[in-house]
């Protein structure tokens, strides 16, 4: 009876520590991701000049789509080249295919965050890489040159504001501001004075009222104006020949 209950205690330890490796295999999969190692896939070699700050198990994105980690970063010698280059070893699946005119990149999530190696596919001229074939990057942009940058911007945004803030702190600049100012207003007044009367006008000819009215719709004068017209193109010498008025 004894040996009975001892050998139930041993399976059910046994059955809690299987369970508990498990359950740590499982957390140690999920966590790490360490799954896309066991799924079918092959190596790619992707060269750069520099690193950039990218390192072993950084993510990469094929099309904006997490395909596979970084596995190793070394420094490589580059043939005709003095200097050497940085070499990402990457894994992908078998499912995802990069053609030699695909185009990589290291980029960053966000502005200081994770860099993680990019690839998007180019005009898919260029043949299918195999396991082992290498693909060359672009030169990455490097954070700093991006501070550097955006602080040459937040310069000249600064000197603008003080630039205007010494136009409008000179008392001058002031009255010269104002000046103009009250002059643009007046102009706007008048165009709109004058936008007002064409309006007045077109409605007036709309209506067949005045002499633009009449001309526009008045079917008699319109056929006068017509025959005088022709009149003169069929006989230009009148407008040079004054005519004899009669005398009492």
């Amino acid at each position: 009876m004894a040996q009975r209950r001892a050998l139930g205690l041993e399976v059910r330890v046994g059955f809690f520590v299987f369970l508990g490796l498990a359950l740590l295999v499982f957390f140690i999969f999920a966590i790490g991701d360490l799954s896309t190692y066991f799924q079918p896939g092959y190596q790619l070699r992707v060269l750069f000049d520099s690193a950039n700050g990218i390192a072993d198990g950084a993510p990469v994105q094929y099309a904006g789509v997490e395909v596979g980690k970084v596995e190793k970063v070394r420094i490589v010698p580059v043939p005709d080249r003095t200097t050497p280059g940085v070499e990402l070893l990457i894994r992908l699946p078998a499912s995802v295919q990069v053609r030699t005119d695909d185009e990589a990149s290291i980029s960053t999530f966000g502005l200081l965050g994770e860099k993680y190696l990019a690839v998007a596919p180019g005009p898919g001229a260029g043949g299918i890489l195999g396991p082992g074939g290498q693909l060359v990057g672009k030169p990455p942009v490097s954070t700093e040159d991006v501070i550097e940058r955006s602080n040459q911007v937040l310069s000249a945004f600064q000197q603008t504001l003080d630039g205007i803030n010494s136009l409008v702190g000179d008392p001058e600049s002031r009255i010269y501001l104002k000046e103009t100012l009250t002059e643009a207003r007046d102009a706007t007044r008048h165009w709109r004075a004058l936008g007002e009367r064409l309006n007045l006008a077109m409605s007036y000819a709309e209506s067949g009222q005045g002499s633009l009215g009449r001309l526009l719709f008045d079917e008699d004068l319109y056929q006068r104006m017509v025959t005088l017209v022709e009149d003169l193109r069929a006989h230009p010498w009148k407008l040079l020949v004054r005519q004899k008025t009669k005398q009492n």
